[in-house]
């Protein structure tokens, strides 16, 4: 059974300027017809320059968990395994975005956000990446090694990433399909992936989730609300704070 906790918190730049975080993020377990388990876990990260960044991180959240919850719920899980379902899945979104800029007579690049989602059944995982952050796995038959399984886009420019709301985002966005089984995933946004990842070996830094993943598995199953606002303390701490100012996103997920 699953085990799970996360927690989305303002950086200080946006608390001391009184303005809302730009993160996103949202779990969930859903049961097939089957009886099967799959893990569905995203996050998004709204852009800083982005007037309305924390509706289009809410609205990514949102439409991609109902989604997927909607086909493995009825029978249509492998269709999330399809070549031309995040694509697709985009192109919704844009759509959406559009349609409601359109409306509050805004720019739709004022809901730019990022998307980190994976969706973990028994024995396989697809994960989606558009932006920056990060998404780490560890498998059964490793359970001591952490895997980057996407790595942070850069834009054009340095400093900049990838947005859903970019007009080519379908043709940007990033999947990863693995067999096997994933027994511990986590899925972070910009905020803390200096802290999380070793830039020079290009690795996950196994010292920063060995501890918190050792925290989360011993917790009953489900989700964690101890788990979640102990994240959202630990992402708060002056430890953190010292070294971002950004807001920051951290998923947990563990069946060990």
């Amino acid at each position: 059974m699953w085990k799970y906790g996360f927690a989305s918190v303002a950086g200080t730049f946006h608390l001391k300027s009184s303005t809302p975080c730009q993160d996103a993020s949202r779990v969930e377990v859903v049961v097939d017809a089957a009886g099967a388990e799959a893990l569905i876990a995203v996050a998004s990260d709204g852009a800083g320059s982005a007037t309305l960044a924390q509706l289009g991180s809410t609205l990514a959240c949102d439409m991609f968990i109902a989604e997927v919850k909607s086909r493995i719920e009825g029978g249509n899980a492998l269709s999330v395994l399809a070549d031309n379902f995040i694509a697709d899945w985009v192109v919704k979104f844009r759509r959406l975005a559009f349609g409601w800029s359109h409306d509050e007579s805004v720019r739709i690049q004022d809901l730019a956000c990022t998307l980190l989602a994976a969706v973990v059944w028994s024995n396989r995982a697809v994960y989606f990446q558009i932006g920056d952050g990060a998404i780490v796995e560890s498998r059964r038959d490793e359970p001591d090694r952490y895997t980057v399984v996407c790595w942070p886009q850069q834009g054009e420019y340095a400093n900049m990433t990838n947005f859903l709301t970019d007009a080519d985002a379908a043709e940007k966005v990033v999947r990863e399909v693995r067999s096997g089984a994933i027994d511990e995933v986590a899925i972070f946004t910009d905020g803390i992936q200096r802290l999380a990842l070793d830039y020079r070996a290009r690795s996950a830094h196994a010292p920063f989730f060995a501890p918190l993943f050792a925290w989360l598995r011993p917790r009953l199953g489900g989700y964690s609300r101890e788990l979640s606002d102990s994240l959202a303390v630990y992402l708060n701490s002056e430890k953190i704070n010292s070294r971002t100012d950004d807001d920051k996103t951290l998923i947990l997920a563990t069946r060990r």
